[in-house]
């Protein structure tokens, strides 16, 4: 009996391989591009944990998609109390601890990563790997690997829901090939519809002090310097904005560059130093997030983005302007 049910193990062991094997980086570019639209337009509410450095979060979440776009609210379980509330780019951060409301037009409302819905373009840069198929709150997920083939860039493990293909775990890996964040559901409940009540925040904020986003300040644009440029970037990086704005910590505004290799990110801050002025020289990092700042004549330059060390490094170091 034994015997029989360890060689039965080894035929399911060599079926998956075998299956493993057949699903090429095409299939798993294709499911990938779908794993954004899924996390945008499907009904559901879970928990899940979110590490990053030495710190763990448990995070609820309800998200809902109607006519009207996407709806979400995010209650913090651990740690200090906040409810994050999402109404497509409208995004209210209820603070109870410091008794403040913060709505803003440009934070993002979630920390689930996603993905580009074309994926071929990053070929030259990741490879794209099926490693076979694990449960995850419960439910069946296709296991996936996205592997830099540089050092500039992180790689991720992520874990596909099989039936829906919603994210339901990822890991962002680093050269080394170490998990420097995780996120995971612990429970996923999916729904055809959900209430609309289960969207509004348990504290109404009347009595906290509001700091709203100046949305005048967004809708007329300051012009650029377009002489502030990177000489050099990995390959793949391209510039894909560039504008002028302001700081909450600064009153003077700052350059604004951000490349991108289609899934990597890197926000380069060029601002005017003022008198008595804190300045970043060197590396600094959070969790995954890392910055390299310098001082150049009279500006501050920042490069930061979730990448290693050595890409923000490179970036800001490479900062010029040519007039």
């Amino acid at each position: 009996m034994r015997r029989g049910f360890i060689i039965a193990l080894l035929l399911l062991s060599n079926s998956l391989i075998a299956s493993a094997e057949q699903i090429d980086s095409n299939t798993v570019r294709e499911w990938l591009g779908r794993v954004t639209a899924a996390g945008k337009h499907l009904n559901y509410e879970g928990t899940f944990i979110y590490r990053h450095g030495n710190e763990m979060e448990a995070v609820k979440i309800i998200h809902k998609a109607d006519a009207q776009g996407e709806h979400e609210r995010m209650i913090s379980l651990t740690g200090s109390a906040r409810e994050i509330i999402r109404n497509n780019k409208v995004v209210t951060c209820i603070l109870p601890d410091s008794k403040s409301v913060v709505v803003d037009n440009h934070t993002p409302g979630t920390q689930l990563p996603s993905f580009p819905s074309e994926l071929e373009q990053l070929d030259a840069y990741y490879d794209f790997t099926f490693e076979g198929y694990e449960r995850v709150a419960s439910r069946e997920a296709r296991r996936v690997v996205i592997k830099p083939q540089d050092r500039f860039r992180y790689g991720y493990r992520l874990w596909i829901d099989d039936a829906f293909e919603l994210l339901l775990r990822s890991e962002l890996l680093d050269p080394e090939g170490n998990a420097v964040e995780q996120i995971m559901f612990t429970d996923i409940k999916l729904h055809e519809t959900l209430d609309n009540d289960l969207l509004k925040p348990s504290i109404s904020g009347r009595e906290f002090t509001w700091v709203t986003d100046d949305e005048a300040t967004h809708n007329e644009p300051m012009p650029v310097d377009p002489n502030w440029r990177v000489q050099k970037t990995p390959d793949g990086f391209m510039l894909a904005h560039h504008n002028m704005h302001n700081l909450p910590d600064s009153n003077l505004p700052v350059e604004h560059l951000v490349y991108t290799d289609g899934l990597a990110w890197v926000s380069v801050y060029i601002e005017k130093l003022g008198k008595d002025a804190d300045t970043l020289k060197g590396a600094t990092s959070m969790g995954a997030v890392n910055a390299y700042g310098r001082v150049m004549g009279q500006y501050q330059v920042t490069a930061v983005g979730e990448v290693p060390a050595m890409t923000v490094e490179l970036l800001s170091s490479s900062v010029i302007h040519t007039k």
